[in-house]
């Protein structure tokens, strides 16, 4: 998730509707894991993993990404999910530990299985979520048959979405990542795939967030944002001890750069720093056109949901109906804008 800097922006709530006839990009790991995580096997008997289809597969990630990719382009927003490529180097310590504490709690979740302990296997359900190479595959045929972009990242899905914004090609990018902030993408939107569901009996709100704005309210500049991100820590620098985001722009503003903060705190300068500050200031990415939308395939869909996932009539029916309802749903004979 990168470093925490809600406190220092101002989100400003907005519908989905805000964001008609814009190309938005969305960094799809991370919604995927909300996902996973949010739709699993609950109830008597119920071990809190994903939820599958009769042959045993797992559905959610399918299942979310149908639902609510369907309820964006309806709003009238046009969305390019983008798959994280391969990691950094400098990211191999956080993956690391992201993966020890999942086999802990693989450990404790086999256990608690083995006990039919269920109330303990619910809970730790959401920890041993994974989201497999084979599940980023069929997520991207599904939205291809959707007709709906999709891209994978030289790197780091909010890195390249951010400097894709700041060339223009994309109005915003969705994350749940701070770092994107980092990144120098100029609007960046909280929420924006979770906007209109309950959390802890909170509807959630969709949140724009702008980079300018946190700058200038703070007087700071993009460089040394990057450099408060460091000190707070990031997937690719663990942070400073005791630094968090306000002290960190307290001293950012009276000693201009982390070298500086470094000599007057008598600590190390971070390794490979200048590294770790080029991955945010000048992320690598493609050039590549993003590509285009198009028409959704109804039969290659309800081919793979229906027959081959079990998806109900109820489910499918509801994601072409808004498909149909802007126009991009193709029928025999159909011919639209999309198709020149």
């Amino acid at each position: 998730m990168g470093c925490n800097l809600r406190d220092l922006t101002t989100p400003h709530a907005v519908e989905l509707h805000d964001f008609d006839g814009q190309r938005i990009a969305v960094d799809a790991f991370l919604i995927a894991y909300q996902f996973i995580t949010s739709l699993r096997s609950r109830g008597s008997g119920q071990d809190g993993g994903p939820l599958r289809d009769a042959n045993g597969h797992p559905v959610s990630h399918l299942m979310g990404f149908l639902d609510r990719a369907t309820a964006m382009v309806e709003a009238g927003i046009d969305p390019v999910f983008v798959f994280d490529g391969r990691p950094h180097e400098l990211k191999s310590d956080t993956l690391a530990e992201r993966k020890k504490r999942k086999i802990e709690a693989k450990e404790k979740w086999d256990a608690a299985v083995d006990a039919e302990d269920w109330d303990t296997a619910q809970k730790l359900g959401s920890q041993i979520a994974s989201f497999t190479p084979e599940m980023v595959a069929e997520t991207r045929k599904m939205l291809d048959l959707l007709g709906i972009a999709n891209i994978e990242a030289p790197m780091e899905a909010e890195g390249a979405s951010a400097v894709r914004c700041a060339r223009g090609e994309v109005a915003a990018v969705a994350s749940q990542d701070w770092d994107t902030l980092l990144y120098g993408a100029p609007v960046m939107v909280r929420n924006l795939v979770s906007h209109g569901t309950k959390k802890f009996g909170r509807v959630v709100k969709a949140e724009r967030v702008y980079l300018k704005e946190l700058l200038d309210d703070h007087g700071i500049t993009h460089e040394q944002l990057v450099d408060l991100g460091i000190m707070v820590g990031t997937d690719f620098h663990p942070g400073i001890k005791g630094i968090g985001p306000k002290t960190g722009l307290k001293l950012i503003r009276e000693h201009g750069t982390l070298e500086e903060i470094c000599i007057v705190k008598k600590i190390e300068v971070p390794e490979k720093l200048d590294e770790i500050r080029s991955l945010f200031l000048n992320h690598p990415t493609s050039d590549t056109p993003l590509p285009d939308s198009t028409m959704c395939d109804e039969q290659g869909l309800r081919e793979m949901l229906v027959e081959g996932h079990n998806f109900s009539e109820r489910r499918m029916t509801r994601a072409m109906n808004r498909m149909h309802n802007v126009g991009r749903l193709r029928t025999t004979g159909q011919t639209s804008l999309f198709d020149f």
